[in-house]
């Protein structure tokens, strides 16, 4: 748990004179002194469960993303709609396949029926009829074919490209959310060793006076309006010393806060920059792939037409013959063109929510951020309340014991009152 602090932090009073040296046990500064180990009481306070119950969400959370914040979907949700959303767009392109499969079949139907009109008006034989009927439907099973298979191939290729995107997007946010998250700790370690810094040059700058004072009134002639002036003196430095490290803290919030907040918005930056390139390279890689098979099937196409009509036939039957085609050619191109249309505006709806689902991911990850970036405020908000009343009861204890210093999480000198027991049984008796 991360919960320990750094440095010594001064509770109340102040340090020894003279801290280039290592006290001796008999020093009378040394046994005036006392130590308290916060980090163990901390762990008697009543509240601690509720600490740790923060801690443990914090944990939980796994360090997501700083990022955008959005209606979060956990990993497994998002794979399962992008799966979902596979299966419409197949389902969607093996339904418009069917319908021109259909439409062929028909227009080469009433094709070949209105060209065997044409060739009995001529009295064209029936082995040439046949020939024609059996060379057209050859091709167009060949072109069912070869249009089936590079429809199969590019569902393979689109499947691994997105998967290839889910993946570096997830890593993405990751990277990214880990990085800043260890810059935010950074932060608040460097400032919290920066007022434990300050706590202790207060107290080093003090410590003569206060010693001072302090081995005035150990003189028992003092009449009570000198003693008093002694004693408002040492209060008075004191309280200078608490105000001081006071407002270096709220200062040292304010930065925390709005470092948080800058952090968060960089990171939410470049989340959604990276994202977007990511997937504009996917587009491009779908769209260049689907670019290239419709070139090949193309090509295949061309040379799986029937052979030319037959050039025993008399001309003007060739012709008619050759409009007829045209006529069901075009027809044919216009009916499939409604069918095309109809599947890109199905695809592009698809396309939509899939670049929209992809986003999310990072989205869940920045909402991850935003609810901890709120569980660790609380932490440290409880934290600190916790690590007050520690203080405050230590402070108590050091004048009942006529201790003029406590120290926080440093090892006690030989001579040193270790308060640490006094004061973990007052913050359990809180629990009673």
């Amino acid at each position: 748990m991360r919960l320990s602090r750094v440095a010594a932090l001064v509770l109340c009073a102040a340090a020894l004179a003279g801290c280039g040296r290592e006290p001796a046990a008999d020093d009378p500064n040394v046994r005036g002194i006392g130590y308290v180990r916060v980090d163990d009481v901390v762990k008697k306070h009543p509240l601690y469960p509720q600490l740790s119950q923060i801690q443990d969400s914090i944990d939980a959370l796994d360090l997501k993303a700083l990022g955008p914040g959005a209606v979060p979907r956990t990993g497994a949700q998002i794979a399962e709609q992008t799966k979902e959303l596979n299966r419409e767009l197949v389902q969607a392109q093996n339904r418009a396949n069917a319908i021109l499969r259909r439409k062929q079949a028909d227009y080469a139907r009433r094709e070949q029926q209105a060209i065997d009109a044409a060739l009995a008006s001529a009295g064209a034989g029936t082995n040439g009829n046949q020939a024609v009927t059996q060379m057209q439907g050859t091709a167009a099973q060949q072109a069912q074919a070869v249009t089936a298979q590079a429809n199969a191939d590019f569902q393979s290729y689109r499947a691994a490209v997105v998967a290839q995107d889910n993946a570096a997007v997830t890593q993405l946010s990751r990277q990214l959310s880990a990085r800043a998250d260890r810059s935010y700790r950074q932060k608040a370690t460097e400032l919290q060793e920066h007022e434990s810094q300050v706590a202790l040059e207060l107290s080093q700058q003090d410590a003569p006076r206060r010693l001072e004072l302090r081995t005035k009134l150990g003189n028992l002639a003092l009449d009570d309006a000198t003693r008093k002036q002694y004693r408002d003196e040492l209060a008075a430095i004191d309280d200078r010393e608490a105000q001081a490290a006071a407002a270096q803290r709220t200062r040292d919030q304010a930065e925390l806060a709005a470092y948080r907040k800058q952090l968060a918005a960089s990171t939410q930056s470049e989340i959604a920059s990276q994202v977007e390139q990511i997937h504009a390279q996917t587009r491009a890689k779908l769209a260049s792939r689907q670019n290239e098979v419709s070139q090949q099937v193309s090509s295949q196409l061309q040379g799986l037409r029937p052979a030319a009509i037959p050039s025993n036939l008399p001309q003007s039957t060739r012709d008619r013959i050759a409009q007829i085609q045209q006529q069901f050619r075009t027809q044919f191109a216009a009916d499939a063109k409604k069918t095309i249309d109809e599947y890109q505006t199905t695809k592009s709806d698809l396309d939509a929510q899939y670049t929209a689902l992809q986003g999310a991911d990072a989205a869940a990850a920045g909402t991850a951020g935003k609810q901890l970036v709120q569980l660790q405020r609380q932490r440290d908000d409880l934290y600190q309340r916790i690590v007050a009343q520690i203080k405050a009861d230590a402070s108590a204890q050091a004048r009942k014991h006529g201790l003029h210093a406590v120290f926080e999480n440093v090892t006690a000198a030989a001579g040193g009152i270790d308060l640490t027991n006094d004061v973990e049984k007052d913050i359990e008796s809180l629990n009673q």
